[in-house]
């Protein structure tokens, strides 16, 4: 009994084994005509591939692609290969590898993983190639600018120092490197390399334009933001540049020690524009009317005002002193709100063509009530212009000539024009102030006047036109 078990024991590992041995040569004669197991070339896997198939993907796994050259500035330029109808191709070299094989050898590969780096063949028209490394951009500034040179250009953002003693190629070294590098299947090609660049010597000449290149650098390097409600108007070299003193003839102008003469004139005239474009007192405004058209309106009290001799002193001391921080600047005159618009999303509005009032709080109308303005007639007109409330007070006897008039509610705006109630009038609008109009002020019905008078602070504009 126990001989039959162990004869049947040995038939089992005998037949295992021959089935093995079966796989293993089937496995053999298969890799015969392709890569063996657990090969990889160049990250691509290639078991049971053949040259062909894997030599295909080689290629296809380079598309789109393009040669980088890479400059002394760190800039790298990219040459197109198909430009010099540029080709490559892994045949010969697979060939060779996969004659390196021995296919019943291919057990190995399953404790050690078989990984090669193959160089392909490289075909490429080199006349094609030559031709589209001199189009290169920093091949024919190298051409025109192939002397060396120094100097303090002006450009539209200041002063710059043009200096090519360290950017000069030897033209002929530098293609003949882009040239073998190609040849050679490098994708980046690295010109600083202690050859392709000239070394330039510098002169007594150039040492004094780097010296005064300091200098200039040193001047212009300010910025100062000036801060106009939402608006940032940002003084800096472009500006600065025009500050430095020069001759006529162009060059810069130094004092006894040596520095740079500043013009402090222009640190004037710079605030003088600041005013010109932010200063709305008394200017002309184009305003959206409830009535739906646009309005201009010119003139007026409400509006900002720059302190131009305070804020010259102060961008002049701060430039003195390098304080590049951040500036509100100072208003002889200022609005409720800075900037181009100083109106804002609260205010009041008088039409007095149609002779009604409209009270606005952050955009929202928050009271229209019809009101009565000056009499025409007796040209007393109210007028058109851009003010502001500028005191509230109760129970306000107003008087003139010939009348006085006690108000409940009393908001001046211009002089002695304001608004406020009138009890004495039953019917407000229309056209009753072309005969029987204020003397100037708004006559306002008592329950909006007591609205208004509670919701509106001192210094919200007021824009009355007709």
């Amino acid at each position: 009994m126990k001989n039959k078990t162990l004869k049947k024991g040995l038939l089992s590992f005998f037949c295992f084994l021959l089935g093995c041995v079966a796989f293993y040569l089937f496995l053999a004669f298969y890799y015969q005509d392709s890569f063996s197991y657990g090969t990889w070339i160049n990250g691509i896997y290639c078991t049971g591939k053949s040259v062909q198939q894997v030599n295909y993907e080689l290629i296809e796994n380079k598309t789109d692609w393009r040669f980088q050259i890479l400059l002394r500035d760190h800039k790298k330029v990219e040459l197109n290969p198909a430009d010099f109808s540029y080709l490559e191709d892994y045949e010969d070299s697979l060939l060779a590898e996969k004659a390196s094989q021995n296919p019943f050898l291919w057990g190995l590969n399953l404790f050690e993983t078989h990984k090669k780096i193959l160089l392909p063949s490289i075909r490429c028209d080199v006349e094609q190639l030559s031709e589209a490394i001199l189009k290169l951009e920093f091949m024919k500034e190298n051409t025109i600018l192939s002397s060396p040179k120094v100097e303090i250009i002006e450009t539209g953002n200041g002063y710059e120092l043009f200096d090519n003693t360290g950017q000069i190629l030897n033209a002929e070294y530098a293609k003949a490197k882009i040239i073998s590098s190609i040849l050679a299947g490098e994708r980046l090609i690295d010109l600083d390399d202690g050859i392709c660049y000239e070394e330039i010597a510098i002169t007594d000449q150039m040492q004094e334009t780097y010296e005064l290149w300091e200098k200039v650098d040193e001047f212009q390097d300010f910025t100062c933001n000036y801060l106009f409600g939402d608006r940032v108007e940002v003084l800096d070299s472009i500006i600065i540049a025009d500050w430095i003193a020069k001759t006529e003839q162009g060059d810069f102008l130094l004092d006894s020690n040596g520095n740079l003469i500043l013009k402090e004139e222009m640190v004037a005239e710079y605030i003088a524009s600041l005013a010109s474009k932010y200063d709305t007192l008394g200017g002309k405004r184009t305003v959206q009317a409830t009535r739906g058209d646009m309005v201009t309106i010119e003139g007026g009290t409400y509006g900002n005002q720059l302190d131009q001799k305070t804020e010259t002193q102060y961008l002049l001391n701060a430039f003195l002193q390098n304080n590049q921080a951040d500036r509100t600047p100072v208003y002889l005159k200022s609005a409720k709100k800075q900037g181009q618009d100083d109106i804002g999303d609260t205010y009041i509005e008088i039409d007095m063509t149609q002779q009604m009032l409209y009270y606005y709080e952050e955009n929202e109308l928050i009271l229209s009530t019809s009101v009565v303005t000056g009499n025409m007639r007796l040209k007393r007109a109210t007028p058109e212009r851009v003010c502001y409330v500028y005191a509230k007070q109760k129970n306000r006897v107003l008087r003139g000539p010939g009348y006085a008039a006690h108000v409940n509610f009393w908001m001046p705006v211009n002089g002695n024009i304001g608004i406020h109630d009138a009890k004495w009038r039953k019917e407000f609008g229309g056209e009753i102030y072309q005969t029987d109009g204020s003397h100037g002020c708004i006559n306002t019905p008592y329950d909006s006047m007591k609205i208004l008078y509670e919701e509106v602070e001192i210094g919200t504009p007021v824009i009355m036109f007709y």
